[in-house]
């Protein structure tokens, strides 16, 4: 019996002691914690000032001449020595100056026995256009006494009836003449002259070369003007009008600027992006070189632009409140770029957290840093 009451006692001891000890526990996960100054987390602030933000895309590519050309022939002979510039990678030649020289000594005797048949043909109806249309002949005659078999030759005298061009025509003057004309087409061929200002870029054909129709010889460019080419997303194409500024992102203090000279209607089915074309007029650039540009696109009024790492879910800002706490705030993205992003919904005077802080949360007591 007495050992009865003594367990009895000794668990009623027991219960009573484990109560005690739950309600002591649970008191001290209730009780908020103390904060002191000096182990605070200290966060930078920067204060919200809206105003109105530039929309920029930055994109990147290769630069390529505008005026471009492959240096062919169409026709066929050895390559002439140089008696001037070289045609090598790296010559500038100016507009009319000769690019390269294909020996025409066999095909310049052809041309010259056509012009010789082409006089001798005049000469031999001289006396009946001096019969039957003297009011032509003084033409004709300085016509053939002007005529040199060295040079080419120049339109010939107009008829003064329809008589006479008949009779001109049954003479074969006329075919004869669009003969040697085509044959000094051709002869002019074999000098390939420089349509613009340029340098070449490829070539290394040497002296004595033999050349034949269609070949690749070179490339020759305009070194000072260059395109662009960049893909922009479909649904910023009505933002971007032609002719508008772009400029150059660079290291140096050199500002570059571009336009926008095409915008292709045709959208990439597997991107949906739209091709872009700036063009650039700038002798510090070069052919093949690759180059960043920012592209403006309107702006956004009474906006904030922050970081993008400052942003929350693609809604939510951290601010730090009156009493130095931490405060979510929602936000909306309005315009994305590389580093940054432009919200609106932040009000003037609040305080942006700036600084990154682990285990951060609503509610936390900070240090306040003013930028």
């Amino acid at each position: 019996m007495r050992k009865s009451l003594v367990s009895v006692a000794f668990g009623f001891v027991l219960l009573i002691v484990g109560t005690v000890l739950s309600n002591l526990i649970t008191s001290l996960n209730e009780s908020k914690p103390s904060y002191n100054n000096n182990t605070l987390t200290s966060v930078h602030v920067k204060e919200v000032r809206n105003n109105s933000n530039n929309i920029e895309i930055e994109r990147s590519g290769k630069l390529k001449s505008t005026n471009r050309i492959n240096v062919m022939s169409e026709v066929q002979g050895t390559k002439k020595k140089s008696t001037g510039k070289s045609f090598k990678e790296g010559e500038t030649f100016f507009k009319g100056e000769t690019l390269i020289e294909i020996n025409s000594d066999e095909f310049n005797s052809i041309v010259k026995q056509s012009r010789s048949e082409l006089k001798n043909l005049i000469a031999s109806v001289l006396p009946d256009i001096k019969i039957d249309y003297n009011e032509n002949f003084n033409q004709w005659k300085k016509y053939f006494d002007d005529f040199s078999v060295e040079n080419p030759i120049s339109a010939m005298p107009k008829s003064s009836s329809e008589k006479e061009s008949l009779f001109l025509v049954g003479r074969g003057i006329e075919s004869t003449y669009y003969k040697v004309k085509n044959l000094e087409e051709r002869l002019s061929k074999f000098k390939i002259r420089a349509p613009f200002d340029g340098v070449l870029v490829n070539g290394n054909i040497s002296d004595g070369a033999y050349i034949i129709p269609n070949l690749k010889l070179g490339e020759f460019i305009d070194p000072n003007n260059f395109e662009l080419s960049v893909n922009i997303p479909v649904e910023h194409v009505e933002k971007i009008k032609l002719n508008q500024s772009v400029s150059v992102i660079s290291d140096s203090n050199n500002e570059i600027f571009g336009t926008v000279k095409r915008i292709n209607r045709k959208v990439d089915e597997s991107t949906q992006t739209v091709k872009l074309f700036i063009e650039f007029n700038n002798k510090s650039l070069f052919e093949g070189k690759f180059i960043e540009v920012r592209i403006p696109m309107g702006i956004i009024p009474n906006s904030q632009l922050i970081s993008r790492s400052l942003l929350i879910n693609d809604s939510y800002v951290y601010v730090a409140n009156s009493e130095n706490k931490i405060s979510k705030t929602y936000v909306v993205p309005v315009f994305y770029n590389k580093k940054d992003v432009i919200v609106t919904g932040l009000k003037n005077g609040s305080r942006l957290i700036t600084t990154n802080v682990s285990d951060i949360y609503e509610g936390m007591k900070i240090k306040v840093v003013v930028k």
